[in-house]
């Protein structure tokens, strides 16, 4: 005989499944790597593995022998050998340039230079794992401890990293060494990686939309460079997408309390200013002001405590030196100015990249963020498989995604095409654009003086 059974909910930690959950619906970290620098410039490091006991005596921590101004030096060094193999030149018997110019920067593709890049990949690589074993260099007993841990975790495979730092470290270019292992060797080949360090910000589940909300904030100079009539095709197509070539237009639109963008994509030339003590990095448009974290914070402060103010975009920083968090007041990193007001993450190379490859890398990660089946910390892992793997080219490490490993959009099924209508108000919800207006006709000849770069 069929009994009706009464319960009684004591606990609801769904809230009728009508609340985003608080660990964001993502899967936990594998590990997660704290350096914090102190007065003295002395670094202590602590490595907390989630889901395994610590030591008995305390968690994986200890006091580096390099100092925070030893690690920022190492770290500017690899970025500088970086910044050689995109500029690499073939040199004939007598030291004269052979072949065409900056091969390595004329496309993205470089199948066809086989034999001659994957040379310096191995060096990039070997630079990469001394850097790594330079800044975890020492003989103290806890030291070696750790550094044996830690190394050990990095030698495995398809873990999800978080590296919550006081200094900028280019994490995906650092290398273990590989013995007979056939992997790469880089970090950001093996693993997710992200690194952390803004102040807490506020939190906005990612809106539900069918089609989701982007904008294209350019440099008109760039119109028609590598596939940016491509790329703002894609957004146009399967968002619903607004551009801004200006930075009062920008400026404008984060001066509202809803800024309810779910990315926000930047194609332009990153940006130095110095006047007297005040130095700044930031990103320019098509007109020569400098947008940095002071003009984020100015416009965006009087919504920080805000519980009705909406601000959650992924940002793409597509522009030179655009994703280095500098650690330094005077050189606050745009893109921590973006996550401390709310952004879900932020994507930017931490040299400077070839146009044409950024714009390759733009494209195929935006066509597979715009899904919403893949977080970008799994895209940025594909992507750099996809491009050293398969095309030999390894610039897809130079790219540091700042917070925003979990970062997912949730996309509801569309059942009609987006319009097409142009937003000249700067308004802070954007319309739809017509691609066509703002990408010019393509070139991609490269210079022959020097690779052009963002």
């Amino acid at each position: 005989m069929a009994y009706e059974l009464h319960s009684e909910v004591l606990h609801n930690p769904s809230d009728d499944l009508t609340q985003w959950p608080g660990d964001h619906g993502q899967r936990p970290l594998d590990l997660s790597v704290v350096l914090s620098v102190g007065a003295d410039d002395r670094v202590e490091v602590i490595a907390l593995p989630h889901g395994k006991r610590a030591p008995r005596t305390r968690v994986h921590r200890a006091g580096l022998q390099a100092s925070g101004t030893a690690i920022r030096d190492q770290a500017d060094r690899l970025r500088g050998r970086w910044q050689a193999f995109v500029r690499h030149q073939p040199l004939d018997a007598d030291g004269m340039p052979s072949g065409p110019p900056f091969p390595f920067a004329a496309g993205h593709d470089l199948r066809s230079c086989r034999n001659t890049v994957v040379p310096v990949i191995e060096e990039l690589a070997d630079v990469g794992a001394y850097t790594l074993n330079r800044i975890l260099a020492g003989t103290d007993s806890d030291l070696v401890r750790f550094r044996e841990f830690l190394l050990g975790e990095l030698s495995q495979e398809g873990l999800r990293i978080s590296f919550d730092s006081d200094l900028s470290v280019p994490w995906p270019m650092l290398a273990v060494r590989a013995g007979e292992s056939q992997t790469p060797a880089f970090l950001g080949h093996r693993h997710e990686i992200e690194q952390t360090g803004a102040s807490y910000a506020p939190f906005h589940p990612p809106a539900v939309r069918s089609l989701p909300v982007t904008s294209l904030n350019a440099d008109l100079a760039l119109n028609g460079v590598g596939r940016s009539q491509d790329v703002a095709q894609l957004l146009g197509t399967r968002s619903e997408l607004t551009v801004r070539t200006h930075a009062d237009e920008l400026l404008k639109s984060l001066s509202g309390p809803d800024f309810d963008e779910d990315l926000m994509y930047f194609w332009c030339h990153g940006a130095f200013e110095e006047y007297g003590a005040h130095r700044t990095v930031g990103v320019r448009l098509s007109d020569n002001k400098v947008i940095d974290a002071d003009l984020v914070h100015q416009h965006r402060e009087e919504f920080r405590t805000s519980r009705e103010s909406v601000f959650r975009p992924f940002v793409v920083l597509n522009a030179c030196h655009a994703g280095v968090p500098t650690a330094t007041a005077e050189l606050e990193y745009l893109g921590r100015a973006f996550v401390e007001h709310g952004a879900a993450g932020v994507l930017g190379p931490q040299i400077e990249i070839p146009q044409i490859f950024a714009s390759e890398y733009a494209h195929a990660f935006l066509d597979r963020y715009l899904s919403g089946t893949q977080t970008a910390g799994e895209i940025c892992r594909d992507l750099v498989r996809h491009f050293l793997d398969e095309l030999h080219n390894p610039l897809a490490l130079a790219y540091l995604l700042y917070c925003g490993i979990d970062s997912l959009l949730e996309i509801r099924p569309c059942t009609s095409s987006p319009l097409t209508s142009t937003n000249g108000g700067g308004s802070s919800r954007p319309g739809v654009v017509i691609p066509s207006q703002v990408t010019g006709s393509r070139s991609t000849s490269p210079s022959t003086s020097a690779p052009r770069t963002g």
